[in-house]
């Protein structure tokens, strides 16, 4: 009976006793499940004719124990012997192939103790064939059964609950391994194979070490050393382990040493919980924070900043056209001016990063841009870069500002360019894709719905390892020498990206290559031909009047003195209120107002619309070096006029004052 491992050869084993010692014709044994009050019958034998008894169907379906199982549970074993031809009084139910009544009849609680385990009877068709003392020797048998019955029970409960464990553990992501005291694994769940790509045969056969990053050794070891000593029952610890295939996994530990009665450490027990995905998070929300940061910073700078250089940029351009060509003074106002648009294209670059640049977007065709830009671009990738356009012919328009998308594909290219310093191929493609096919490039972001527009530029350079990757888009890291990069390149291309509705993935591998693709919603309607200011051309002058509304001394002398010059009568105030006192005093119209965004006091849209409400047909032109209010409006600029940006040049503003005035819209 030790060796049994299932209910059913325990049955048959005393099935087969209990024939040899006391003989019998039919045989049955039930279990019975005190907790449901319900019977399983498990055996069920009978003898045809003077052959071997054979395994015949249960006479009664499984469920509620009948008459004389109540009566064996109530009262124990019970001796029925009787006539073979006498009728049944006892409630029986005959059974077995022959269909005839038994003649002696012995049934026995299957017990383990107090527990009633069963019910195990013989029945014999020959009159009187058993008595008292065949009933004590069945009794002993079935109390054999029993105590096999509930080892087995014992065993299944166990399974079970290490089968509950088992599930319990992978719902919560919890995995219990054992380790021996000097870091061998001893026993490992299926679930902590899997997270590190390794057979349990592998694992059992590697040490902690074998699996934990360099740099977490220590520690590691540190603290197990504790545990030894005594000084701590348990630590927690967070480190990375390496996977079969040597990526890093992150990992949450709680550990402690198990011991003997006597205090002797045996192993220890570690608790390990996948916190990969969670550390993920967390460095994600750490690298949005100090986005976020730097966003604020140049939000903050990028208003004084550009007043700084509308100031130089413009007076130089004034002093410009003033000194002769062959005048030695030329060439340091040329070098100071192009100083100035240097800086003004770095706190572009912040502000574009930190998605907080005012975008005027239209509907443009992707194919146009890069078919604009291919000129300038091979000057700049240089001959030893060859380019390659794979652009779609019926490619969809995107609703985007095409000045960004051209900063976009330039940065993306010298990106490339610098990649490949023995030359190879960049490679520019268009295509039409379904959002359905693009996955959200990370948890956090909000997948994009409906047909999309891609872009991607291609090399074949020397690529980035996991560590570059990771850090691609923060601002000022860069691999480049020094003095050969801001690190804001990719930072503004992610910039005006997200900042346009799109997403943007990147696939590298370290000496294959890197492509950066880019997916922006689909949008309907025709392309709108760009307004981009060409070179310096004298302007018709004016005679309309022009109120000047600008805080900053500077900005407000050089633009009123470019109007001057233009022919415009020019009114000035250095702020609203200002402006309002001097449009009281004044009672005449004025044609134009060009002011400030951003102003103490009064903003400039609401300045403008206290005018237009009294002046229907007033035109507005706004400038601002970091419009705070038209951001809050999701990146639009303010209603009833158009913009233009600091830090601009004098001839840049006497073209859009004259576009503005000529615009039927307001």
């Amino acid at each position: 009976m030790a060796g049994v491992r299932t209910p059913e050869e325990a049955a048959r084993t005393i099935a087969s006793v209990s024939r040899d010692v006391l003989g019998w014709d039919a045989y049955s044994l039930d279990l019975y499940f005190a907790e449901t009050e319900t019977v399983k019958a498990i055996v069920s034998m009978d003898r045809v004719g003077e052959g071997e008894p054979v395994d015949v169907p249960h006479a009664y379906p499984s469920g509620p124990p009948g008459p004389m199982t109540r009566k064996v549970l109530a009262a124990g074993g019970q001796l029925i012997l009787r006539d073979a031809v006498a009728p049944s009084r006892e409630g029986l139910t005959p059974f077995g192939a022959v269909g005839r009544s038994s003649a002696s009849l012995m049934f026995v609680p299957v017990r383990h103790g107090e527990r009633v385990a069963g019910i195990l009877s013989i029945q014999s068709y020959t009159p009187h064939a058993y008595g008292p003392d065949d009933l004590a020797v069945l009794q002993t048998l079935a109390d054999h059964c029993g105590s096999a019955l509930e080892r087995l029970r014992i065993e299944e409960a166990l399974r079970e609950s290490q089968a509950q464990l088992q599930r319990a553990e992978s719902a919560a992501l919890v995995m219990t391994a054992h380790l021996a005291l000097d870091g061998r694994w001893r026993k490992v769940p299926s679930t902590l194979c899997d997270l590190l790509g390794y057979s349990e045969e592998e694992l059992l056969a590697l040490n902690l070490t074998d699996v934990t990053h360099p740099d977490d050794v220590e520690p590691d070891l540190a603290e197990r050393q504790k545990l030894i000593r005594g000084e701590a029952r348990s630590y927690d610890l967070v480190k990375r382990l390496l996977r079969r295939d040597g990526k890093v996994v992150w990992v949450y530990a709680n550990t402690s040493v198990v011991q003997d009665a006597a205090g002797t450490p045996l192993y220890y027990l570690a608790y390990i919980r996948d916190v990969s995905e969670r550390r993920a998070l967390q460095e994600q929300l750490r690298q949005a924070q100090k986005m976020e940061a730097v966003g604020q910073l140049a939000g903050g700078v990028a208003h004084d900043f550009n007043n700084l250089l509308t100031a130089i940029i413009g007076n130089t351009e004034l002093l410009l056209r003033t000194i002769e060509p062959e005048d030695r003074r030329r060439l340091d106002v040329l070098e100071i001016n192009r100083a100035a648009h240097r800086a003004a294209t770095l706190t572009r670059q912040l502000l574009a990063f930190s998605r907080k640049q005012v975008l005027q977007p239209r509907i443009v065709d992707l194919n146009i841009v890069v078919a604009e830009l291919t000129a300038m671009l091979r000057r700049i990738i240089g001959a030893h870069v060859h380019l390659r356009l794979q652009l779609e012919p019926a490619l969809g328009r995107v609703l985007a500002d095409p000045g960004q998308l051209e900063q976009v594909i330039t940065n993306l290219a010298v990106n490339g360019r610098d990649a490949m310093p023995s030359g190879g191929t960049l490679t520019i493609r268009t295509a039409n894709v379904d959002s359905a096919d693009v996955p959200p490039p990370s948890p956090e972001s909000t997948p994009l719905l409906g047909p999309l527009v891609e872009l991607s530029v291609s090399d074949d350079g020397v690529g980035m390892d996991e560590r570059t990757q990771a850090r691609l888009f923060e601002p000022f890291f860069t691999t480049k020498e020094l003095g050969r990069g801001t690190g804001l390149g990719l930072a503004t291309v992610y910039g005006i990206v997200r900042q346009s509705g799109g997403h943007i993935r990147v696939s590298t591998r370290l000496h294959h290559g890197s492509t950066f693709t880019i997916y922006l919603p689909h949008a309907e309607g025709t392309p709108e031909p760009g307004t981009e200011p060409g070179g310096w051309t004298d302007q018709p002058p004016g005679s309309e009047t022009i109120l000047v509304v600008e805080d900053e001394d500077a900005v407000r002398y050089l633009a009123c003195r470019v109007l001057r010059g233009s022919g415009y009568r020019v009114l000035e105030a250095g702020d609203p209120a200002a402006a309002l006192r001097l449009l009281r005093d004044e009672g005449q119209p004025i044609d134009l107002l060009l002011t400030d965004i951003v102003m103490p006091g009064m903003s400039g849209p609401a300045l403008a619309e206290r005018l237009v409400a009294d002046r229907p047909d007033l035109k507005v032109l706004y400038i601002t070096g970091y419009a705070e209010e038209a951001i809050e409006r999701q990146g639009a600029l303010p209603a009833g006029g158009a913009l233009l940006e600091k830090p601009f040049t004098a001839q840049q503003l006497a073209q859009r004052v004259r576009q503005a005035l000529a615009s039927a819209e307001t």
